[in-house]
């Protein structure tokens, strides 16, 4: 009877063994890495945002087939670009090689963004994961922290010298006013040689540059110094005289 046990005892020490080493072989990291990214350095403006994954195989089983898909759990994120899963139609067979493979997937931006919504939305817990699956098991899943923008130079490089007027909105009518200034102003391309912006001023949570001429005028997203609005006609000369009458 002792001998039994004694050789029971050895059986479950070899599969705790073998099971050990499974583990050990399935452990090596999967996902070499992951991000988003805004535009590409090819095309920095060409309005998409950009999932991508590396992935090493090395530590999947040979053979192994899977597929890719990004899972949005930010309302914010998922509403940017109108959808909550990004599915990669392409199947893959691990290959064992020693470079990383790199995929992902392209969506348009449909809606306006600031880059620090974007960038707080993404770092949230969980905001996306990035997932390698087959029919029957999630294989290997990350939680994508990494925002890349590839759009290039600011338009505007404010300053922290720089003289602004900050602009203090406390009456229910100049909020309305600057707030419809904000809402119909209309992006442009991008506008070279542009000096600091002599005012700013806040709505809500968002802070924003204002330059005011003879003949137009134009806002900023302090947070997204990469894209300019003009004022539409109706709001340039509402802000205008605002600011003529509290000179």
């Amino acid at each position: 009877m002792r001998h039994k046990y004694v050789l029971i005892a050895l059986f479950i020490l070899v599969l705790s063994s073998l099971s050990a080493c499974s583990d050990k072989k399935m452990g090596n990291p999967v996902i070499e890495n992951s991000s988003i990214e805004i535009g590409t350095t090819q095309n920095p403006n060409d309005g998409l945002l950009h999932f991508l994954i590396q992935i090493h195989d090395s530590g999947m089983e040979p053979d192994q087939e899977y597929k890719v898909r990004f899972v949005i759990q930010n309302p914010y994120i998922s509403d940017l670009i109108e959808t909550e899963k990004l599915e990669i139609p392409e199947t893959y067979k691990t290959l064992h090689v020693e470079n990383a493979i790199l995929t992902g997937s392209s969506w348009e931006i449909k809606k306006e963004f600031t880059l620090d919504e974007l960038k707080k939305s993404i770092k949230k817990n969980q905001a996306i994961i990035v997932e390698l699956y087959d029919e029957n098991r999630t294989i290997a899943q990350e939680v994508i922290t990494t925002i890349k923008d590839n759009r290039g130079e600011p338009i505007v490089k404010v300053n922290s010298e720089a003289k602004m007027e900050q602009i203090e909105l406390k009456e229910t009518n100049e909020i309305a006013i600057f707030g419809e200034a904000v809402r119909d102003s209309i992006e442009e391309p991008g506008i070279v040689d542009i000096i600091n912006p002599p005012y700013k001023f806040n709505l809500g949570e968002e802070s924003y540059f204002l330059w005011i001429t003879e003949d137009d005028g134009y806002i900023m997203n302090s947070e997204d110094t990469h894209t300019i609005y003009s004022l539409s006609n109706r709001s340039f000369k509402k802000v205008k005289e605002f600011i003529v009458n509290k000179d």
